[in-house]
């Protein structure tokens, strides 16, 4: 009986990794929907933000509950109406980016990423909320053939990652002056999850630089790593032609760390030059769940070697706040908001830096193990006396310090 269940993967429950379903590999579906459990392509509906008058709160609610609500927002509506304030306070994530160093950037240079071309691959983008609508944006849908945008994500995922890079009104992005290109790739919904077919992820990433002209390309997406999968190795082969064109890619590490962490990041962030992006929480520290890499090759069967070691990083990605349709705000964790975290930083690095980028005339990768490298000697070590940690990577974004090296760097050998 035992040989005959040997094939099967046996999967832990995102609501309790203590139990495990039993999936067969072979059933056509499988990996699709695994990859969205383990990696975060579709992270848990986030809450909604109880900080817009025009929706408060969403899904049915206990009687009791509803009754202790309806004290507490009158009160809350009475007190702001005696003080004279008329609207609810909206929420942000504005820690992320001084914690980071993008505002430094912003403020301090004057960087805002314009110039630089990033295309996100994602679930699409809804531009119907006001911290968008400045936007004009290239759009592809590979889901539905959809003529104009739209977001495919039962929760507004790719939303969500627009806010955290562009959005420029309530909240302020991490680049808000970057020209913007979105793939809509991911969006069959199976057992309430988003997910989506591999070959319309490579398709959309082969779009982004090759038709749209992308620096960068945000994958706030990601896979198992399974070396008898073709379907990942699609993604993966995509993703390496865009690097060996000089595009910058960043990608998430992965959602399943603890202790059910298999020890390895997601793909396509497992290849070499790819910046892999794991997720800390306010005050610099790991995000519990996000992925390790206790890999010593890479997919090819090379030694990996720094600036390569993965994961290369975390950045910001508990309990972001981003942009959600209409003027409604969702609060996410994941290190799908931390890879956009670190996409807008080399935005504005690029900016300062355009000759490393592919349209300021880099065409190879030349550039890419530069960056990498000014990014990793710029990182203070997170495990004291060590470079490089399995979770920490080489350490937390210091998107000023980054820009430091990396202009010491250029002065004594531009790439």
């Amino acid at each position: 009986m035992s040989e005959n269940l040997e094939h099967l993967d046996f999967i832990p429950e995102p609501s309790d990794p203590r139990i495990l379903s039993a999936a067969d590999p072979l059933l056509r579906g499988h990996q699709e929907g695994f990859r969205s459990v383990v990696t975060g392509w579709d992270p848990e509906a986030p809450p909604q933000s109880p900080l817009t008058q025009k929706r408060l709160f969403t899904g049915p609610l206990p009687v009791g509950l509803l009754f202790v609500i309806a004290i507490g927002l009158s009160s809350w509506w009475g007190l702001g109406a005696f003080l004279g304030v008329d609207d609810l306070q909206y929420p942000d994530s504005e820690w992320a980016y001084e914690q980071s160093g993008i505002r430094i950037l912003q403020q301090g240079k004057g960087l805002d990423g314009e110039g630089i071309h990033v295309c996100i691959v994602d679930t699409g983008v809804d531009l119907n909320h006001d911290d968008l609508d400045h936007l004009n944006i290239g759009f592809r849908d590979f889901v539905s053939s959809s003529d104009t945008p739209i977001d495919h994500g039962l929760d507004n995922h790719g939303t969500m990652m627009v806010g955290i890079l562009v959005a420029d009104g309530h909240l302020k992005g991490a680049a808000p002056g970057v020209s913007l290109s979105v793939a809509a790739a991911l969006g069959e919904h199976e057992g309430g999850e988003t997910v989506g077919e591999t070959s319309l992820v490579a398709k959309a990433v082969e779009w982004c630089w090759k038709d749209m002209g992308a620096d960068i390309i945000s994958l706030s997406l990601g896979g198992m790593q399974n070396e008898n999968a073709t379907s990942g190795k699609e993604v993966e082969d995509a993703v390496s032609e865009a690097l060996s064109k000089g595009v910058f890619v960043v990608a998430a590490a992965g959602n399943d760390g603890g202790f059910t962490d298999d020890g390895l990041v997601s793909s396509p962030a497992n290849i070499p030059l790819v910046i892999s992006v794991g997720a800390s929480v306010e005050g610099g520290g790991i995000w519990e769940s996000s992925s390790k890499d206790t890999s010593t090759t890479s997919p090819d069967g090379s030694p990996r070697e720094d600036p390569n070691l993965k994961p290369e990083l975390i950045a910001p990605g508990h309990d972001i706040i981003s942009t959600a349709p209409g003027t409604q705000y969702y609060r996410s964790s994941g290190t799908s908001g931390a890879t956009v975290f670190v996409s807008g930083s080399l935005a504005l690095l690029l900016q300062e830096f355009p000759s490393m980028s592919r349209n300021g005339g880099s065409t190879t990768n030349s550039c890419i193990v530069a960056m990498k490298q000014a990014l990793m000697d710029s990182i203070e070590p997170e495990v004291a006396g060590r470079q490089h940690d399995d979770y920490f990577g080489y350490g937390h974004l210091n998107t000023e310090a980054w820009y430091i090296t990396l202009a010491a760097q250029q002065s004594s050998n531009p790439c």
